[in-house]
């Protein structure tokens, strides 16, 4: 069975990144199998960081998409602390 993966990134710099990894996720010959459990939107403030901790939780690893600006991104900063509490493998690309 594939790993399911949450992976965080830069939403407004590294999406293009992100979605290249899914893509490549889903050719027929590709090595990997990635569920996407990343969030797909924005959400709320209050809403955010509660739904980020249920999917990091039920992700056997989170892949952190480190980009230019990638540690200026406070909500890629707030998913690798719940990855870190919640005691996840983090891979960083």
């Amino acid at each position: 069975m594939a790993k399911r993966v949450f992976i965080s990134f830069d939403f407004d710099n590294d999406k293009v990144l992100k979605d290249f990894m899914v893509g490549q996720s889903q050719l027929e010959d590709s090595p990997f199998e990635i569920y996407d459990w990343s969030l797909k939107e924005s959400a709320p403030e209050e809403d955010w960081e509660d739904e980020a901790r249920k999917k990091i939780k039920r992700s056997d690893i989170v892949l952190v998409m480190v980009g230019e600006k990638t540690y200026k991104a406070s909500g890629v900063l707030k998913e690798v602390k719940i990855t870190r509490d919640e005691e996840i493998k983090i891979i960083q690309m």
